[in-house]
């Protein structure tokens, strides 16, 4: 019998973002959109594949002043969550 990992509890997403298959600077460009987009206090998940979203995102995140709520890798599939802080 296989032991199975236990799936982490993710944050809710007001809005989801899929990135997938896009290079950068797409998956960052896709977000600040969204974030745009969406109310004080919302959260904004991020979907991306390419590798370079793990660092852009959190340079973004300090870059712009929203905060990283919670972050997630399965395989190529990269998940971030963004709350949104101030307009």
């Amino acid at each position: 019998m296989t032991a199975q990992r236990p799936t982490p509890a993710l944050p809710r997403a007001d809005v989801v973002v899929d990135a997938s298959g896009f290079l950068c600077p797409m998956p960052i460009v896709k977000l600040a959109q969204a974030v745009k987009s969406v109310a004080v206090g919302q959260i904004v998940e991020v979907v991306a594949t390419d590798p370079g979203i793990l660092a852009d995102a959190p340079a973004w995140a300090q870059m712009s002043r929203h905060d990283i709520i919670g972050a997630y890798s399965e395989g190529d599939r990269h998940h971030f969550w963004f709350r949104k802080l101030h307009e």
